[in-house]
């Protein structure tokens, strides 16, 4: 006999599923956390009520929301540890300058484009900006992302010859720039985070209800970027120095990535 509901697709996909829908921020009803989830309605309550049993969900008046114990959970994980380390102040700089803008940290993570760092800001109103988050396909900070890796593939949403063009234009740039592609109500500017190795890691983004600011946000956040950069390259330059090598010339800091600001 054909297996339905989560007997087909398994029990903790399921259940996966439908805290991922949850971890968006709000109190979800029960008939669209099951839509969201593509789960069928009866399956996602049994499921809701095994979560909510565990503490991993929380349910009030036929709402849901996620749990202590998933809260508990997730801060048992810190992705990125040095690369948090190194941000925390550049991004409060950004902040300050950014004025009503979010400013966050975004680094690669299975196929997804992950928040590891944030600041509030009344974009949260729109899009919860704040760690743990997934961006929506086709960010800012994923185009920065694979402007470093050429060949991934596009997101759902984009031809591949459109976004070999905006890549392009974000590798030549040193900015990647969206007008309400992702959100409809939100732009942001984003740009590259160098490891000591060279390599991109991450992505510093400034997002704002006002698209008319971004392209004025663009230096701060490639300032911010470069220092974020400069913090992860520190240790490697001491040992080089140690070695009787120069340091100049690492990616993401000083000149050795000039950042300009582009156009929409």
């Amino acid at each position: 006999m054909a297996r339905s509901g989560t007997e087909g697709r398994g029990v903790l996909e399921g259940a996966f599923a439908l805290m991922e829908v949850l971890a968006r921020g709000d109190e979800i009803g029960l008939t669209r956390l099951a839509a969201d989830a593509a789960l069928p309605k009866a399956t996602a309550h049994r499921l809701l009520g095994q979560l909510v049993a565990l503490g991993a969900v929380q349910s009030s008046a036929g709402r849901y929301r996620l749990g202590p114990r998933t809260f508990r959970l997730g801060q048992a994980w810190h992705p990125a540890r040095a690369l948090r380390a190194a941000s925390a102040r550049p991004l409060r700089e950004l902040a300050s300058v950014s004025g009503r803008s979010g400013v966050s940290l975004s680094v690669p993570e299975a196929g997804h484009t992950l928040v590891v760092g944030s600041t509030r800001s009344e974009v949260d109103d729109v899009f919860p900006l704040r760690s743990g988050v997934v961006l929506p396909p086709g960010s800012a900070a994923e185009l920065i992302l694979t402007a470093s890796a050429p060949e991934a593939e596009p997101p759902e949403g984009w031809s591949r010859a459109a976004w070999a063009r905006e890549a392009t234009r974000a590798r030549e740039q040193g900015l990647a720039f969206q007008y309400g592609q992702c959100v409809s109500a939100l732009s942001c500017v984003a740009a590259p985070v160098y490891g000591a190795s060279g390599q991109v890691v991450a992505a510093v983004a400034a997002t704002s209800l006002e698209s008319k600011r971004i392209a004025s946000l663009g230096e701060a956040v490639g300032r911010a970027a470069a220092m974020i950069s400069a913090n992860l390259a520190r240790p490697a330059r001491s040992a080089d120095r140690g070695a009787g090598e120069s340091a100049a010339g690492v990616p993401g800091a000083g000149s050795a990535h000039p950042v300009r600001a582009g156009s929409q």
